[in-house]
């Protein structure tokens, strides 16, 4: 029994001494390990396959500004793989996605929203929610007056405008009628804002002379201003303002974390030079 009992110590002390290379301050005594969150050391094995999913490319294949930030962002997401193994009450999420976004949602409060934090949103940002009078615009593009002044005529006696786009115009889209799209008045070109904006749905504007040729505009079609009221907004407002809760937990919850967990990179071990902002790990301070 004697003899048994002597030959496990020295195997539970050799198990214990292994425990530790692997985790804690120790383990950043290994030059595969390029940063510690916690007791937690980051290999530089795992680094590489996060830098090439993310890249498409090795670690030695980009920059150091590149490798740097994505050493960053890896320690950060380890970080909040422990911020959410310690959330109480435990998230009940199958997949690592659906307990960190249970964890998220619960830190943010999204179920708590009401409508009056909606209407306090909306009223925040009224000029968000008004659409100005808009012109859906054609244009042609004529060498001369006379040119633009013919094609006018053409189309104020019947003939289809695209038609005569394709026939007589220089605008770089005149064979499918030279569309424009939806525009305010402020997109206008002062020049030819006049000219435009008082015509009805289907006018078609004077010869507009410019630098590059003389242009004949038509209003395809008129949009009249209006305010999005709040019932209209609310989906769009629920959304931003979970948006907005949801990167303030995170980032609160990433704050709580680093008290707990320190966080550093061991430059020694990098195979490049880091510029990032992580707290740099000193391995003489390491036990």
């Amino acid at each position: 029994m004697r003899r048994g009992a002597l030959v496990l110590v020295p195997l539970v002390a050799a198990l214990a001494l292994s425990g530790c290379a692997r985790k804690g301050p120790r383990a950043a005594a290994r030059t595969s390990v390029v940063a510690m969150v916690g007791d937690e050391p980051v290999e530089e094995e795992d680094f590489e396959n996060y830098v090439r999913a993310a890249a498409g490319a090795g670690l030695g294949q980009v920059s150091p500004q590149v490798a740097s930030s994505l050493l960053d962002q890896y320690l950060e997401e380890r970080l909040l793989e422990r911020a959410v193994a310690e959330a109480e009450p435990s998230p009940r999420g199958k997949t690592a996605a659906e307990r960190r976004a249970e964890v998220l949602a619960r830190a943010a409060r999204l179920e708590q929203i009401t409508d009056t934090e909606l209407r306090a949103e909306y009223d925040a940002e009224p000029a968000r929610w008004e659409h100005p009078p808009l012109v859906r615009l054609s244009q042609m593009i004529l060498p001369d007056r006379a040119a633009a002044e013919t094609a006018r005529r053409r189309v104020l006696a019947g003939e289809a405008w695209e038609k005569v786009s394709r026939e007589a115009s220089r605008a770089p889209n005149a064979a499918s009628g030279g569309g424009l799209g939806w525009l305010s008045r402020t997109d206008l070109p002062s020049e030819f804002e006049k000219a435009i904006w008082g015509l009805p749905a289907g006018g078609v504007s004077p010869p507009q002379p410019a630098g590059h040729g003389v242009h004949l505009f038509r209003v395809d079609e008129r949009a009249d201003g209006r305010v999005v009221p709040f019932e209209e907004a609310r989906p769009a407002l629920r959304l931003a303002l979970s948006e907005k809760r949801s990167s303030e937990a995170l980032e609160r919850l990433l704050a709580e974390a680093r008290k707990r967990h320190r966080v550093g990179v061991i430059e020694e071990h990098l195979p490049f030079p880091y510029v990032g902002g992580a707290a740099r790990f000193s391995l003489d301070s390491a036990p």
